[in-house]
C-alpha cells in the first residue's frame, strides 16, 4: 500500500519545512506503508517558492514540490491529487492542526473505504485548546447549513485531514469547480451522490495562531456563495456509465 501525502500551503514554507523534517517524515518512515510527500503551493510568493525549492534539495527523493497553483487551497489539493501515484492520497494542513496520530485510525480502513475523513465532532476527538465562543457558533451554524443543503451523513466536513482512494479522487477532481474552502463539501457531495463509502475517524485538533486567513468575514461570505454553486452543479457531479466503467476497470487491475 502506498500513500501520497499532500501538503497544501500558502506562504508558510518555514513552518511546513520544520514540520516535515521534525515530524512528518519521521512519522511516515516508521509507518507500515510506502509513501511520497507532495508539497502543493497555491498562490505563493516567489520568495516562498524559492525557499521550498532550495530546501527540498536536501530532502529525500520521495518529497516533491509541485508547480505553484492558482490561489485557493482547493486548487492546491486538486493539483496534488492529480499528481499522486499512491493507492490513497491523504491531504493534511501544513501546520499539522490535525495531529499525525490520526493516521493510526486511517490504517485499518485502507482498502475498505473510498474516503476516510477526520472529524473534530466525534466523541473521541480532542481539541488542543478551548475554542472561542464565536468559533463554536460559526462551526455549529455551518454544520446545520451544510447538513440541510447536502444531506451529508458526516459530522464535520471542514477538518483539513482527509484520505481518498486515489482512483476515486482523480474522478472527483475532474468534476471540481470550487477552489476555496468549500471544496471539502464539494468532494463529500460528489462521494455521496455517486455512492462511494465514507468513514469518519476521531482526531486531536489544535488551532494555528499563524493562520493565513486574515479577513474571516470575506472568507465566510465566499464559502456560502460556493455552497450555492455546489448545489446548483449537482447534475455535473454524477458519473456517467462510461466513467463508472473506466473507474471499475482501473480498480480491477
Amino acid at each position: 500500500m502506498k500513500i501520497s501525502v499532500l501538503l497544501p500551503e500558502k506562504n508558510q514554507s518555514g513552518k511546513l519545512l520544520q514540520h516535515l523534517r521534525e515530524s512528518i517524515l519521521p512519522y511516515f518512515d516508521a509507518a507500515p506503508v510506502e509513501y511520497e510527500v507532495l508539497i502543493c503551493p497555491n498562490g505563493c510568493s516567489e520568495e516562498d517558492i524559492l525557499s521550498l525549492s532550495e530546501a527540498t534539495k536536501s530532502l529525500p527523493e520521495n518529497v516533491r514540490v509541485l508547480p505553484n497553483a492558482n490561489p485557493g487551497k482547493g486548487e492546491g489539493v486538486k493539483q496534488g491529487i492529480l499528481a499522486s501515484t499512491g493507492d490513497y492520497c491523504l491531504f493534511m494542513d501544513a501546520d499539522l492542526a490535525t495531529g499525525l496520530e490520526a493516521f493510526s485510525n486511517v490504517l485499518p480502513l485502507l482498502g475498505k473505504r473510498d474516503a476516510i475523513i477526520a472529524s473534530r465532532d466525534l466523541k473521541d476527538s480532542v481539541y488542543g485548546q478551548k475554542q472561542p465562543f464565536v468559533r463554536h457558533v460559526t462551526h455549529f451554524l455551518s454544520r446545520m447549513v451544510i447538513a440541510s443543503m447536502f444531506h451529508l451523513k458526516v459530522k464535520d466536513t471542514q477538518c483539513g485531514y482527509k484520505a481518498f482512494r486515489t482512483s476515486v479522487a482523480k474522478s472527483m477532481v475532474a468534476k471540481q469547480i470550487i477552489t476555496g474552502f468549500a471544496f471539502d463539501v464539494e468532494y463529500l457531495y460528489f462521494l455521496r451522490l455517486n455512492g462511494f463509502s465514507i468513514a469518519e475517524i476521531p482526531c486531536v485538533w489544535t488551532d494555528d495562531p499563524d493562520s493565513t486567513i486574515k479577513n474571516k468575514k470575506k472568507v465566510y461570505t465566499a464559502f456560502y456563495k460556493d455552497l450555492k454553486k455546489i448545489k446548483k452543479n449537482k447534475k455535473n457531479y454524477l458519473l456517467t456509465e462510461q466513467e463508472k466503467a473506466l473507474l471499475e476497470a482501473h480498480d480491477a487491475h
